[in-house]
């Protein structure tokens, strides 16, 4: 697997290096299911079931990481204090490079864009760099088994 680095993502710039995006809840994984269909001719629920989402539960091993989800660390990074509400990859992809330029960090934890608000952010969710140790699968669920709301049949 190659996470993130073809395209690129909020902290890597395409062909960059290698992120894998893990969301902490299942609440992130929906609103980033759902943000990725937004807007779409064919949204979340048009897809065939066999082709919505599976959720892969991580094993994440205690690690050092930059901290940009509290104000603190915001503050650090000089985002806004209402990141991440309105702030775009082009500005997070430099900072993600200089994270990721130093080797002790192995990944960010931030906040959560999807469907975030200028005073709220949903959840958090990890950047795992590509050259961080392996992360070991836990349990894998198709989208009727993990989604809220949606009942498996």
């Amino acid at each position: 697997m190659r996470p993130g680095r073809e395209r690129g993502g909020r902290w890597n710039a395409p062909r960059s290096f290698g992120v894998l995006y893990l969301n902490a809840t299942i609440e992130v994984a929906a609103a980033n299911a759902r943000a990725q269909h937004a807007g779409r001719a064919i949204g979340l629920f048009d897809l065939r079931p066999e082709r919505r989402p599976h959720l892969l539960t991580v094993d994440v091993p205690r690690s050092l990481q930059r901290d940009i989800i509290t104000p603190a660390g915001v503050a650090a990074v000089r985002l806004p204090v209402n990141y991440p509400w309105r702030v775009g990859h082009a500005r997070c992809r430099p900072i993600g490079k200089e994270a990721y330029s130093e080797q002790r960090l192995r990944g960010i934890a931030c906040r959560s864009a999807a469907e975030c608000t200028v005073t709220e952010w949903l959840g958090e969710e990890l950047a795992w760099f590509d050259r961080s140790p392996s992360l070991s699968e836990r349990e894998r669920a198709s989208f009727a088994a993990w989604y809220p709301d949606v009942q498996p049949g």
